[in-house]
């Protein structure tokens, strides 16, 4: 083989062994879960800063699993977001884009749901 090609190689090696060790250093997202017999409750905060801001991205979804027809609408309140007026898609979902959270392991959540002069509060638990 040449020696120019033989370089590749070992480059190439170098930089997916150094990629594989950073890929491990990286901090997996807290996940906090909770559930009641109407609903379902996905709470995700990556460990990586949003930009322009002090805090941290976060994601997540509600679903309805109740047997009453599906509210139109419903207020949430779940770490910085309060009084969020959503609405549900067909499949009684609503997913939870781009927030902002400086939550850590040690920190609790409860998500307050409140529909059609109801209301219920949801502890969520770190998975």
């Amino acid at each position: 083989m040449e020696r120019g090609v033989i370089m590749k190689y070992k480059v190439l090696i170098i930089l997916f062994t150094v990629s594989i060790i950073l890929s491990g250093c990286l901090e997996k997202p807290l996940i906090f879960v909770g559930e009641s017999d109407t609903w379902k409750v996905h709470y995700e905060v990556a460990q990586v800063k949003k930009l322009d801001e002090e805090c941290n991205t976060t994601s997540g979804y509600i679903r309805y699993l109740g047997t009453e027809p599906m509210p139109e609408r419903l207020e949430l309140d779940i770490d910085k977001v309060e009084g969020a007026i959503i609405t549900l898609d067909e499949n009684g979902m609503f997913h939870l884009l781009n927030g902002c959270s400086n939550a850590t392991e040690g920190s609790e959540f409860k998500a307050a749901i409140k529909w059609e002069n109801q209301t219920e509060t949801i502890p969520l638990i770190l998975n």
